[in-house]
């Protein structure tokens, strides 16, 4: 049974073109969306987009993130910079599923021009529900601890 209930969503404008078509298949599948991707045309900064996602999740206003850009990439760097955010690039089925199991990932970035709709939709569902596993809790407690003492020296 599924916890995760209600998604933030951030978008640039790479992903114009399927962002309303990812959207509606996770409304389909019963999530309650929260938009904060690019609706304009032309060109936006995706940094703006991945904070707003990673804010909501580290501040429990939503269960986890979606962010959707070109490659994933840039979207995990910049919601990687919230304290409390794991952000991972997914490439596959089961780097989703990793991410979710072994990392504790609380948002989850792909790339519009490296996958399918299809693709996207299916490493979105796996990815919410997979749940995570304790055994890998001590590894992320010592990340998290890295990322304490990394602001203290900041």
């Amino acid at each position: 049974m599924r916890r995760i209930k209600k998604l933030a969503f951030g978008t640039d404008h790479a992903v114009i073109e399927i962002r309303n078509n990812v959207k509606k298949y996770l409304q389909e599948i019963d999530y309650e969306i929260e938009d904060f991707g690019f609706h304009g045309r032309g060109s936006c900064d995706y940094p703006d987009y991945a904070l707003k996602v990673a804010k909501a999740v580290v501040n429990q206003k939503v269960d986890k993130g979606i962010l959707i850009c070109a490659t994933g990439i840039g979207m995990s760097i910049a919601a990687n910079k919230v304290k409390g955010t794991v952000a991972a690039v997914c490439w596959s089925e089961d780097t989703a599923k990793l991410a979710a199991k072994h990392n504790g990932a609380n948002i989850l970035c792909l790339g519009s021009r490296t996958a399918t709709i299809s693709e996207i939709c299916s490493r979105i569902k796996i990815f919410l529900e997979t749940s995570f596993e304790e055994r890998h809790a001590r590894r992320i407690l010592k990340i998290k601890e890295i990322e304490k003492q990394s602001s203290k020296e900041g």
